[in-house]
């Protein structure tokens, strides 16, 4: 099942994880469909090509295992053919024809296999090219998609760094706009205060003038003694007159200062409208951009957790690509195994066939051996029995002539004794000879037991030398599953670490999930908090509003009742000329105060290009420095390539030393062996003459026996000798049998002459494709090197522009930060300028300091001028109200009630009236009163 999975797996192109993320890359817009359609292609070819691949290499490995066995088969045949070593025969020629095209077909196969091992070597090696190659490009994608997710935040960042200072800026806006309104609507009030003081003024003085009216009408009536009342009446009247006139002047100006108030009212009214759809308008653009951002952020968070699960996609997809590069290197160690095991028994294969080849080839030569051997074994016997039947002849004659002899005894007894020794002798000489045979059968057991003991010693030799041959292979097979056991714990070691290494990146995805979780419960219960205390705070607004709109009311009954009284009035009308003063004052002290900001600004402005002519100096600077950091950078690497030459020529020179060490090493070694030599000669010095005569006895020697040689060839060569040839046995062949050997000869002949042609048509074709495919390696490898030297190239100049970069980045980041500070400082400045202009317009101070030390000058001023006019005024209020002048000093306690809250006009002689005890007096010892003696 799990190979199944594997093949649809990599049958299955469409479901890989390249092609999805280059699908996700490619609807995400990071690349161009054309890019995408080409990664596909090169990605579904390059698949295909790894699948033929691993397909050509199961079938080699099946086709190499199948050709082991047809050698395993072949080398068991071999051994029964060679164990039996049949002696060639007419009959049973052919089959060792037929024997020696298997063994030859076989060879073929193999070298066959082998050329096929030697391109799946290389095509190997072409595959490892092509997967570094595509690991390459990965790698280039994977960089790319980072530059394109870093861009894509850096693009993102200065978007939401926009919104959130237009989200700040827009509310700073509403927040000045809501305090403008109500700074209107506090103006609106007292300008309607003064409005209708100003009018229940102007009713005062008509009943005024009614009265006085009356009064002149009462005292036309009255008599002579009046008169002077009258004159002094009539002139009271005229200052009236003229005071009403004044009166009326002044009602008319604010007749006409209430039209503008009602009109500026409606403007603010109107602008307060305005005001109001502006702040609508912006808190709905706040809201807009709240979303937004809030949008972004969401997007934010979906991009990290598509980037985690590329990265867990890129974790699996890694993990994936291990366990096949590390079960394509078990499949590569096994095929290195069975070809090493297969070159192992071609090895053996080749020895066999060369020791049965050479068994055959001295087939014959012993055969011929055996039948000489034979032939002369026959000889023998036959010589041994005419030796024998020679020897009992003479037996017979000596017996014959011994008779006759004893019967001629007396032909000489010296003979008799001279017969009689030599019959003994012969006794004697028979005795030996039989005591030889028997000593010679001795010795023949010997040297065959002898001989049967050294085969067997032999055959256990060769048995322990099997045995220590299969320890040996034994041992190698064992290392070797050592070797693949550690290579197992090694791979196993691995992917625990892939294993952990996924662990701790769900761990870390999960505990990001729990944290988002949890600060997304955070918010929506910091949202509901916020959403209880604004429900709060509106209800609190409006029971302040209702509770106001009571107080309002109230300050308008309150206010209708208090315009009766008239002192009151023109109070009022002294503070509304005060005001008026004052507001001059301010109005002045504004402009001053703008042409002051205005002259700050300038010097700002004035600072600013200082700054800026001082940023493009240290630009140009830092540019200078780069450019003589890189030429410091280019002379570096002169010198380190200086460096690697000198120590290239310093390596030289030392092996050139080593060598000349070891040749003087070498000469102290000749001339050690010349002396010792030197030395032997000396001590054999005084032998030379032994050694002159002994040569000279040798060439004698050598010369007698070349004598003698040349005596024995002369024998051996001549034909007179009847004992150097004899008459050979056999059967001659007539010519029918000689012409059928010589045809089958000839058909051999052609056949072995036809073999020879196509093995070097197949050498030559296996030749040109060799040095075709050599060719090829040795070009993809020039060009391979150029392409290495090339990529190493530009990824150093790509590395060294990352970080040129790199740094302008952070200089342009700091200058970026400093810009953007002095800019937030300015717009600081330029909003407090506008809202200092719009206060001013508004008829405000510009600011509230300035407002406070205003009144305090204003305050402090007014005391001063209110000592030297305080008398004065005193006695103007009291003439006009009473119309009678006093010169006495009024007193404080006499007019004034105790619960009216105004101040009580003390003057210079104004009581001691200590401040309350605060809370630090409990920490003042109380003092002890004296007793009083009276």
């Amino acid at each position: 099942m799990g190979e199944q999975s594997m093949d649809v797996d990599l049958t299955d192109v469409t479901s890989s994880a390249a092609l999805v993320a280059v699908k996700a890359a490619a609807e995400d817009g990071r690349l161009s469909s054309e890019r995408a359609l080409f990664l596909t292609e090169k990605y579904t070819a390059l698949h295909d090509a790894l699948v033929a691949t691993m397909a050509r290499d199961e079938q080699l490995v099946s086709k190499a295992e199948a050709l082991n066995s047809q050698v395993a088969k072949s080398r068991e045949k071999i051994d029964a053919q060679g164990a039996l070593l049949p002696t060639p025969s007419p009959s049973q020629t052919p089959a060792g024809a037929g024997d020696h095209s298997t063994v030859e077909t076989l060879r073929e196969d193999a070298e066959q296999a082998e050329a096929e091992v030697t391109l799946c070597r290389e095509r190997e090696q072409m595959l490892k090219v092509e997967v570094a190659e595509l690991e390459r490009q990965r790698e280039e994608y994977r960089s790319s998609l980072e530059e394109a997710e870093r861009e894509h935040a850096a693009a993102l960042a200065p978007q939401i760094r926009a919104l959130r200072d237009e989200i700040d800026e827009v509310s700073k806006e509403s927040t000045a706009s809501a305090e403008r309104e109500q700074a209107l609507r506090v103006e609106l009030n007292e300008i309607l205060g003064r409005t209708e003081a100003v009018l229940g003024d102007e009713r005062a003085r008509q009943a005024e003038l009614s009265r006085l009216k009356d009064t002149l009408a009462k005292s036309c009536a009255l008599s002579d003694k009046l008169r002077k009342q009258v004159d002094v009446v009539s002139n009271a009247v005229k200052g009236l007159v003229q005071h009403e006139s004044r009166l009326a002047d002044k009602a008319a100006s604010t007749d006409r200062e209430a039209s503008s108030l009602d009109a500026s009212a409606r403007e603010l009214s109107e602008e307060h409208a305005r005001a109001a759809a502006t702040l609508e308008h912006a808190r709905a653009a706040i809201a807009k951009k709240e979303r937004t951002a809030d949008e972004i952020r969401k997007d934010l968070e979906i991009a990290g957790l598509e980037a985690d699960q590329h990265l867990s996609d890129q974790v699996a997809i890694n993990m994936k690509l291990k366990a096949v590069g590390q079960e394509l290197k078990r499949e590569r160690t096994a095929l290195a195994r069975s070809l090493k095991e297969k070159e192992q028994a071609l090895k053996k294969y080749k020895k066999e066939d060369v020791a049965l080849s050479n068994a055959r080839g001295s087939a014959p030569a012993l055969q011929t051996t055996r039948d000489q051997t034979k032939q002369v074994l026959g000889l023998i016997e036959s010589q041994c029995k005419r030796h024998a039947l020679a020897l009992d002849e003479l037996k017979r004659e000596i017996d014959v002539h011994m008779n006759n002899y004893l019967k001629e005894e007396a032909v000489g007894k010296e003979k008799s004794v001279l017969f009689q020794q030599s019959y003994a002798e012969v006794a004697a000489l028979e005795r030996e000879v039989l005591a030889l045979r028997k000593e010679e059968v001795a010795r023949l057991g010997l040297i065959t037991e002898a001989s049967s003991q050294r085969e067997r010693m032999s055959r256990d030799a060769a048995t322990k030398v099997n045995k220590v041959r299969e320890t040996k292979e034994y041992i190698k097979v064992k290392d070797l599953v050592i070797l693949d056991l550690k290579k197992k714990r090694k791979e196993t070691h691995t992917k625990l670490k892939d294993c952990t290494q996924l662990y701790e990146l769900v761990r870390n995805q999960r505990n990001k999930f729990v944290a988002l979780i949890q600060a997304s419960s955070q918010s929506i219960a910091e949202m509901k908090e916020k959403l209880k205390i604004l429900s709060n705070e509106t209800e609190i607004l409006r029971v302040e509003a209702v509770s106001k709109d009571r107080l309002l009311s109230k300050a308008r009954l309150d206010h209708s009742a208090a315009d009766s009284e008239r002192d009151h009035l023109r109070a009022n009308l002294n503070r509304c000329a005060l005001q008026f003063r004052e507001r001059q004052a301010s109005v002045d002290e504004q402009i001053a105060e703008v042409d002051k900001l205005n002259a700050i600004i300038n010097m700002a402005e004035k600072d600013m290009l200082h700054r800026k002519k001082q940023y493009e100096t240290g630009v140009e600077t830092r540019n200078q420095t780069g450019i003589t950091l890189i030429d410091r950078n280019d002379e570096l690497c002169i010198l380190y390539e200086k460096r690697t030459m000198q120590e290239e020529v310093l390596r030289q020179g030392e092996l050139e030393l080593q060598r000349r060490d070891d040749e003087i090493r070498m000469l102290k070694l000749e001339i050690r062996e010349v002396s010792r030599s030197t030395d032997a000669a000396r001590k054999v010095v005084h032998h030379i003459p032994k050694y002159d005569e002994s040569a000279v006895s040798l060439q004698q020697q050598l010369l007698e026996a070349r004598r003698k040689a040349q005596e024995l060839s002369d024998a051996l060569e001549s034909p007179e000798n009847r004992d150097r040839w004899r008459r050979l046995e056999g059967k001659v062949p007539d010519e029918e049998e000689l012409s059928v050997k010589i045809g089958y000869l000839e058909e051999r002949y052609n056949d072995k002459r036809e073999q020879l042609l196509e093995k070097e048509l197949i050498l030559e074709e296996v030749s040109a494709l060799s040095e075709r495919l050599q060719q090829q390696a040795a070009e993809g490898r020039a060009d391979t090197l150029e392409l290495a030297k090339r990529v190493n190239g530009y990824q150093a100049k790509i590395r060294a522009i990352t970080r040129r970069m790199m740094a302008t980045v952070s200089e342009l980041s700091m200058y970026k930060a400093s810009s953007m500070k002095l800019q937030q400082e300015r717009d600081e400045l330029v909003e407090r300028i506008t809202e200092a202009a719009a206060r001013m317009d508004a008829g405000l101070a510009p600011t509230e300091d300035a407002e406070r030390d205003w009144y305090r000058l204003e305050r402090e001023r007014l005391e001063l001028e209110e000592v030297p006019t305080a008398a004065r005024d005193t006695h103007q209020t009291d003439d006009k109200s009473t119309g009678i002048r006093t010169t006495a000093e009024p007193r404080p306690n006499a007019y004034v009630p105790s619960d009216l809250g105004i101040p009580r006009p003390y003057g210079g002689m104004a009581p001691f009236k200590p401040s309350e005890a605060g809370s630090t007096m409990r920490f003042i010892r109380r003092p002890a009163p004296k007793e009083l003696l009276i």
